[in-house]
């Protein structure tokens, strides 16, 4: 009973910090959750019924959030604003459907992904069009510096997916790979919120350097955490157990526990994965062996001290109930259960 009421307790307190978190920004992610459904709609039929499909996936619009906090923490929220979110939402699509192809992935949110609704093809090409989409909507902002930080960030999304499948075919497992890897696929990614968030309300370049540094912090936590995910039932996020390593992606649980662990241990694990034997079997000694050796709790540790260094850099401007959502924005991604 104890346990059921903590388990009840954590979650009220999660459904907390997300209203907390939201609230001084609710009206325009609500403008924004409108205009990007709009962003959606009168292409051509076939193209449509795709778009349609991606609708009805809505995610935790992390990213949006993150923008708006920025731009909020630094001036006022403009059409800019929602149009730079906008933006980097079809950004994200695009990518997370090209990744689907790439990693033959068959669920997202619980549903089926776009290449398992349709096929292949037809993902591929959505997605190119959806990149598309958000080109042509970056022109018409006729923001030369917001421009810039787009095509650095489709680039090295780009570059983060090379280097994961380089590193995966030739078994370089290390942090440095694991973190560079990171730091281009979702790091990147977050860091372009906070920026184009400043940049909107024609931030200093003090302030865009620092929100920027800010939300890469955001973005290797945001990673680390859904890495650990990886290692335990995976109940409503959409994908089993051990799915990361069976697609060859070895991430840093058991990374340090391949570092840290008996060398006897350790060689027995490192040979499942060098030979790629992925039996359901060896997934569940993995993911074991991960745990055994600390690999969690250094991954958690490794948020913690992330999430410190953030509440520093945020040390530098005045309380208010935006720079508190943005505290409690490091502690929900930390904490969250999917």
């Amino acid at each position: 009973m104890d346990f059921i009421f903590t388990f009840v307790l954590y979650f009220e307190r999660m459904d907390q910090i997300k209203n907390a978190i939201i609230q001084p920004i609710q009206k325009e992610i609500e403008t924004f959750q409108t205009l990007f459904n709009e962003a959606l709609q009168g292409h051509n039929l076939e193209i449509q019924e795709m778009l349609d499909y991606i609708a009805g996936t809505n995610g935790k619009r992390i990213r949006p959030i993150i923008l708006f906090l920025s731009a909020r923490l630094c001036g006022t929220i403009n059409r800019q604003t929602i149009e730079y979110a906008i933006i980097v939402e079809l950004l994200h699509t695009a990518t997370l459907i090209h990744d689907d192809v790439v990693d033959n992935t068959a669920e997202r949110r619980g549903r089926s992904s776009i290449n398992a609704k349709f096929d292949n093809q037809s993902a591929v090409l959505l997605g190119d069009y959806i990149l598309s989409l958000a080109i042509v909507r970056g022109i018409k902002t006729r923001n030369f510096e917001a421009l810039e930080v787009m095509g650095k960030l489709a680039q090295h999304l780009s570059e983060g997916e090379l280097s994961q499948l380089f590193f995966s075919k030739n078994q370089l497992i290390n942090e440095k790979n694991y973190f560079e890897i990171i730091r281009k696929k979702t790091a990147i990614l977050l860091a372009s919120c906070t920026e184009l968030g400043a940049i909107s309300v024609n931030a200093d370049r003090d302030d865009i350097d620092f929100l920027r540094r800010i939300g890469e912090n955001l973005g290797i936590c945001f990673q680390i955490k859904d890495d650990i995910f990886d290692y335990f039932e995976q109940g409503d996020i959409g994908k089993p157990t051990g799915n990361d390593i069976r697609e060859g992606k070895i991430t840093l649980p058991l990374i340090y526990a391949l570092n840290t662990a008996p060398k006897a241990v350790s060689d027995t694990m490192l040979a499942i994965v060098r030979e790629q034997d992925y039996s359901h079997e060896n997934i569940l000694k993995l993911t074991g062996f991960a745990k055994k050796y600390k690999g969690i709790e250094y991954a958690r540790s490794y948020m913690q001290s992330i999430k410190e260094e953030t509440i520093t850099l945020l040390a530098r401007y005045p309380d208010s109930e935006v720079k508190t959502a943005l505290i409690d924005l490091v502690s929900y991604i930390i904490e969250r259960e999917k």
